[in-house]
Parts: C-alpha cells; structure tokens; sequence
C-alpha cells in the first residue's frame, strides 16, 4: 500500500513539474487577424487592385481571410500559400523563394510576410495575392502596421 501512494506521489509531482516548465507562448488572436485583413484590403481597394488576404496563426492555423470582389479566383489559394508559408517557416516568401525545393507549403512566389511581436516573436503570417508582388508585399505590411506590430523586413 505504501509504495502505491509513494509511486502516486513519485507521479503526481513529476507531472507537476512539468507543467511549471510550460512556457506560455503568444500566439495571433482573431481580432489581430481581422485588422490586418480589414486593412489590407482598404489599401488594395485605395489602389484599385482586387487581392486575396489570408492571415495564420504560428501554427499553421487560418485566423482570417478575404477574397475580394474584383479579385480574381485563382487568388486565394494563392494567398493562403503565400501566408501559411511565411507563417508556418518565419520567413518572408520572397526570403522562401531563393531556397528551392518543394518543402511542405513552402510558398515560392513574393507576397507572405511572417507576423511577429517587438521582441521578434513569431506569432503568424499574412500571404497576400492578386497584384503585383511588390504591392502584395506592401499590403500585408499595411494590415501588419494597422494591428500594431512591426513590419516585416523585406530583403531583395
């Protein structure tokens, strides 16, 4: 009997202990995905392009998405790709698009931007498509600014 409530015990506090060492990570919640959509598309429509914007969480997880009405259909998968890709590797696609390859979802076109906090965290990724990919690039930065995070870095 003793050694069972020892070996419960022995259990219980080692599950215990590795709950503390959880870390509580940030992740991009529905509202942040929302402005950033809602944003992006406000520029595209003040530029008059028609564009898809998909937003994910780090996890691969679509957050928000919009197809515009003068966008075309091919468009949203496109920029599901674009921002599951940027999301789910941390890299800008235009970044991706130098690797090669054919890795799972990694997107090869311009346009899908990692989303991270100020300390650098990676907490998801936009893919925009539908206009040229400089804009694209532009506009998920747009939607970025609008929720208050940092830019991302785009290097040539």
């Amino acid at each position: 009997m003793l050694s069972r409530v020892f070996a419960a015990t022995v259990i219980l506090a080692t599950a215990c202990a590795s709950a503390e060492a959880q870390r509580a990570q940030p992740t991009l919640d529905l509202a942040t995905a929302q402005t950033i959509v809602t944003a992006c598309v406000a520029h595209a429509a003040a530029h008059d392009y028609g564009v898809a914007v998909a937003v994910f969480d780090q996890h691969g997880n679509l957050k928000a998405f919009a197809h515009m009405d003068t966008a075309d259909a091919a468009v949203r998968d496109v920029a599901q790709w674009k921002g599951k890709s940027a999301a789910t590797y941390g890299f800008t696609t235009a970044e991706t698009a130098k690797w090669g390859g054919n890795a799972p979802n990694l997107a090869v076109w311009r346009g899908g931007l990692p989303i991270r906090l100020e300390s650098g965290e990676l907490i998801g990724g936009v893919g925009v498509s539908g206009a040229p990919s400089e804009f694209d690039e532009e506009c998920g930065n747009t939607g970025i600014a609008a929720a208050g995070l940092p830019k991302a870095e785009i290097v040539e």
